[in-house]
């Protein structure tokens, strides 16, 4: 199973496009930029465009990256958090989604935690301390940033990754009990 990345909207990148050629057009046409009512000239109007513009087709770009992860029997093809490569289920000592961490905003969304096997060298160091048993791990990505739902994530690692996928249920910010 592939896990994606969300999409951008295209209606953003579309607006952004637009209006970045259309104010660099009109900064070649005569018009200014006014800061209150002082005018700055057409040069920072060129740039406001400019910026706008490259930034919609960097957004537009980052659709096109591969799929961060890919989960089948013989493992995990990572191409997130500095590993580019396949780390094979015999590399990797468990995987989990780690409980959303509380925040002043509510609660957050859950983690994809990489644990991988003692001695075995994944590409980046395993610097994380995860929060359910303290092994060193490896933060892979946030749910909030792939297409998939928590459940869907969660089949595809039951499905595959056979005792090494380790469910904890997430903890909701703040229960009545905590105060």
């Amino acid at each position: 199973m592939e896990l994606r990345r969300s999409r951008p909207h295209l209606f953003w990148i579309a607006f952004f496009l637009l209006g970045g050629l259309l104010t660099m057009w009109a900064s070649q046409h005569g018009w200014e930029l006014r800061v209150l009512i002082v005018p700055v000239g057409s040069g920072p109007l060129f740039l406001f465009g400019l910026v706008s513009f490259l930034g919609a087709l960097a957004l537009g770009a980052s659709a096109f990256r591969p799929s961060p992860i890919f989960i089948d029997e013989t493992g995990l093809r990572l191409h997130v958090a500095g590993i580019k490569r396949s780390v094979p289920w015999a590399s990797i000592d468990a995987v989990f989604l780690e409980p959303p961490v509380s925040t002043a905003q509510g609660a957050g969304f859950p983690r994809l935690v990489l644990v991988p096997a003692t001695g075995v060298n994944v590409g980046v160091d395993a610097e994380y301390t995860n929060k359910v048993d303290g092994r060193p791990s490896i933060i892979l990505v946030g749910l909030d940033s792939l297409r998939a739902s928590e459940d869907e994530v969660v089949r595809a690692f039951e499905r595959y990754a056979e005792g090494r996928f380790i469910n904890e249920p997430s903890v909701p910010a703040t229960t009545a009990d905590d105060l």
